[in-house]
């Protein structure tokens, strides 16, 4: 697996498709995210296949707001999520991001669960969406960053990162 910058023209179709898929997500609705996207990375596998995103298009000060963090249903549960977090982290740190904010549906108890696993905080609840938030800038945040199974990987378009 290996983090790629995103190619809009390229990259939509599929992004697009795998949250309409995933997260049953009005095609339009995800086209109009990713088109006010300040940033998008892109999960990639072995082959060059799309296996996820993350996407924020809000940022103010040192936070931003993420609007997706999505792993196709095929590459869920092998660690995939858990790898590339520490990764986007550690790029936002670079960034001078030091909090992240984000929603999850209530009724996504799963997601919830593993946001909370990787350090997110409920903050409150904003009709069916639970807010979350994550300070980057403790050292346990940081050190998970520098420590994660990542190793680098020359593959243009990149950023540099990979798991």
């Amino acid at each position: 697996m290996y983090i790629r910058k995103w190619i809009p023209g390229k990259d939509n179709p599929i992004l697009v498709d795998m949250v309409v898929n995933n997260f049953q997500v009005k095609k339009e609705v995800i086209q109009l995210i990713l088109g006010m996207a300040n940033e998008v990375m892109v999960v990639c596998d072995s082959s060059d296949r799309i296996a996820g995103f993350v996407s924020y298009r809000f940022r103010l000060g040192n936070m931003i707001l993420v609007d997706y963090v999505v792993l196709d249903t095929k590459h869920q549960g092998k660690g995939i999520a858990s790898s590339f977090l520490p990764v986007f982290e550690n790029h936002l740190l670079k960034q001078g991001i030091q909090v992240v904010y984000g929603t999850v549906d209530e009724d996504n108890t799963d997601a919830l669960r593993a946001f909370k696993q990787w350090g997110f905080e409920v903050q409150g609840q904003i009709g069916s969406s639970i807010v979350i938030q994550k300070n980057l800038t403790g050292s346990n945040q940081q050190n998970r960053a520098r420590t994660s199974n990542v190793r680098k990987l020359s593959s243009p378009p990149s950023l540099g990162l990979t798991m």
